[in-house]
């Protein structure tokens, strides 16, 4: 069987059911993963937050953190958000429900592309192998914005490819690309914009093709894409002036052609991130990146594999040349690579399985040599407390991960869908494990226990946040705090209300010793200075690195 992969034959109803039942398991295993762990600093803090704010305070156009102008980011993925908290309460659960369900959404948009321009069995493959793409779990089960921005992306970039392809549907399918790619806008910004735009410049450009332009219905497609993008951004600048300069100079091209943001990175960092982010199938992905290029249509006919291959060389090197580099920014990469995987030819993904079930097999035996090695690793390493427990998670890692890559070996690639779907339900419940154990390192990472130790009591009480800022710790106590010789993020805000700012350590302790009954939140050699000097402060808790005092 080494046909392509558009030409196989459809896939047995019978033989959907261990499928079905797999990707369930993963769909149940996903939501498990989310609701156990705590809200991790800084980004989930964040956007955990900010919704409950909106909710709170009913200001659903101007996002606030911490009771300051927070006009960073767009606000589709707070008014998700805020909305989940008031059907299912506040929680970590309700609070990653938006991100958890635009990634199994991805997960199904290329289900169901792959299934509409190629076949059944592909689209299987390609769902699974974008399950298993170890980036893509790991920033699915995260609350940030990448998620959703790679959902509607995806969305954009399906209904496009379909338009292009089904010429009859298309003014309905530009339409709802149209429209994805406003929602991606509100999303995250205008890469939602610059992705799908320059990827078919591009195409156009490699094969002297100007018809994927005509059938853009620009028409009625730009208006809706301004319908749905433009209102926000016009009422955020009637209330706050000077918005759109800060929001699309200074959030948008300052930090991506200047380092002020401190993300900077080597050029080579997202190549890195490819190979690491599309584990066990880096090998093929670096075929499919040197090898798509190449044509797979008749000229004149839209070649939608080439594209794909287009946007996934753009998106990597749009990212690389920027001086701001985050991990999750590769994200939409993802689902494009995930498909071309998917759809190389039969004999070919034979191969791919073979390699991707040994690095399976590698890594599980790295796993369990980590969790014999882990006491002797961490011997002298001051957090190793935190990290000892690791060990048991990373013995059932390894025994995952090792059964679907021995599973996927001793079917001797009978059947590569098969296989494919072993292999992703492997993968992405090995992360998810991962993720889930990340339970037992939340002091390091996480201000839930530290909000724990403040009595209930005592929680209407004035609290500083002593030259630090945790993210995580407004959520917990339902409530602002004071910020004391920090900006942040958060200085656009701080500038518009400088009231709200105690802007030194000396006006602090002054504030501290002229006071009543208050808290305080501060690092942990701060604390042993600030005792030093004679301040009354009485310990409540503490965690890897911060201590939370109250006024005695």
């Amino acid at each position: 069987m080494n046909e392509p992969a558009g030409r196989e034959a459809a896939a047995p109803t019978a033989g959907r059911l261990p499928f079905v039942l797999l990707g369930a398991l993963v769909v149940l295993v996903w939501f498990a993963a989310s609701a156990v762990r705590p809200l991790f600093n800084p980004d989930e803090g964040r956007y955990a937050e900010i919704p409950r704010e909106m909710l709170v305070g009913g200001d659903w156009v101007v996002p606030h953190l911490d009771g300051l102008v927070y006009a960073e980011k767009p606000p589709l993925q707070y008014w998700a958000t805020a909305l989940s908290y008031r059907w299912f309460g506040l929680s970590a659960f309700s609070a990653r429900l938006y991100t958890s369900l635009t990634a199994l959404g991805t997960l199904l948009l290329v289900f169901l592309l792959v299934r509409h321009l190629w076949n059944e069995r592909a689209a299987w493959r390609a769902a699974a192998i974008l399950a298993s793409l170890s980036l893509f779990p790991v920033v699915g089960q995260m609350l940030s914005l990448d998620m959703g921005l790679t959902f509607y992306l995806t969305a954009a970039l399906a209904a496009f490819l379909i338009a292009q392809t089904r010429s009859r549907a298309a003014p309905g399918w530009m339409a709802l690309a149209w429209a994805a790619a406003a929602l991606g806008v509100l999303s995250k910004g205008l890469e939602a914009v610059v992705i799908p735009g320059a990827s078919l410049a591009l195409y156009s450009l490699l094969t002297r093709d100007l018809a994927p332009w005509r059938r853009l219905w620009i028409r009625f497609g730009l208006p809706l894409f301004l319908v749905i993008a433009v209102p926000w951004h016009w009422l955020v600048e009637r209330r706050l002036p000077g918005f759109l300069d800060f929001y699309l100079i200074h959030e948008h091209f300052a930090r991506y052609l200047t380092p002020e943001a401190d993300r900077q990175a080597p050029w080579w960092f997202f190549g890195a991130v490819l190979l690491a982010g599309s584990l066990p199938w880096s090998f093929t992905s670096l075929r499919v990146l040197f090898s798509g290029w190449r044509a797979r249509r008749p000229v004149r006919e839209f070649d939608a594999q080439r594209f794909l291959w287009i946007w996934i060389v753009f998106t990597l090197l749009f990212f690389s040349i920027s001086d701001s580099k985050l991990i999750p920014y590769l994200l939409p990469v993802m689902p494009p690579l995930a498909i071309l995987i998917a759809l190389r030819p039969a004999s070919a993904m034979r191969r791919d399985l073979v390699t991707a079930a040994a690095v399976t097999l590698v890594t599980a035996l790295a796993l369990l040599a980590a969790h014999f090695a882990l006491p002797r690793l961490l011997a002298g390493v001051a957090r190793a407390p935190y990290f000892l427990p690791l060990a048991g998670p990373l013995l059932r890692i390894a025994a995952v991960l090792g059964l679907s890559g021995a599973l996927v070996l001793a079917r001797r690639d009978r059947d590569p869908t098969g296989g494919a779907v072993i292999l992703g339900a492997g993968w992405c419940l090995g992360v998810l494990l991962l993720i889930r154990s990340a339970t037992l390192v939340a002091p390091l990472y996480s201000g839930r226990d530290l909000a724990a130790a403040l009595p209930a009591a005592d929680r209407g009480l004035p609290i500083y946040s002593v030259a630090t800022y945790d993210q995580t710790l407004p959520f917990y106590w339902r409530r602002t705090i004071d910020l004391v010789s920090y900006r942040g993020e958060l200085d656009f805000g701080l500038r518009r209300d400088p009231g709200r700012e105690i802007p030194t350590i000396s006006e602090f302790v002054a504030r501290w010793m002229a006071s009543g009954r208050a808290c305080a939140v501060m690092e942990t050699g701060l604390y042993e200075y600030l005792v030093s000097r004679g301040l009354p402060m009485r310990e409540l808790g503490r965690d890897g690195h911060r201590v939370l005092v109250s006024r005695r």
